[in-house]
């Protein structure tokens, strides 16, 4: 006995990709959803996808925690380079590595599929 044709359901990771977003002008809250179904799709791992789902900008406390020490405010829906901020944090975690080597493993990781997906779409 088989499920009817009108009651099945395609699973979520069968919806295609999303198309049109340049990670090189987008905001960080479009961003964030973007990681999302990078993460949805199975491109990034649930910690690859803590580590780069979540940007600064969209805490509530932004302003009053780093935006008190860069004097910038928050904000969120502004477009801007999210491909380079994450070259940026790359590079930085290569000349100032932690402790945990896996740390930067996995942000080259993140930062390779972010490469290519915006190869794919810009």
């Amino acid at each position: 006995m088989g499920v009817s044709p009108a009651l099945r359901v395609e699973p979520v990771l069968a919806l295609p990709a999303p198309a049109g977003d340049n990670l090189r002008a987008v905001s960080p809250r479009r961003f964030a959803e973007i990681v999302h179904e990078l993460y949805l799709s199975g491109a990034l791992t649930w910690a690859e996808f803590r580590m780069a789902g979540f940007p600064s900008e969209l805490h509530p406390h932004y302003d009053a925690t780093i935006g008190a020490l860069t004097g910038e405010r928050a904000a969120p829906d502004r477009p801007r380079d999210m491909l380079e901020i994450w070259e940026r944090r790359v590079e930085f975690m290569r000349r100032f590595p932690a402790e945990d080597r896996a740390l930067l493993r996995r942000a080259e990781r993140i930062l390779a599929v972010f490469t290519r997906r915006d190869g794919w779409v810009g």
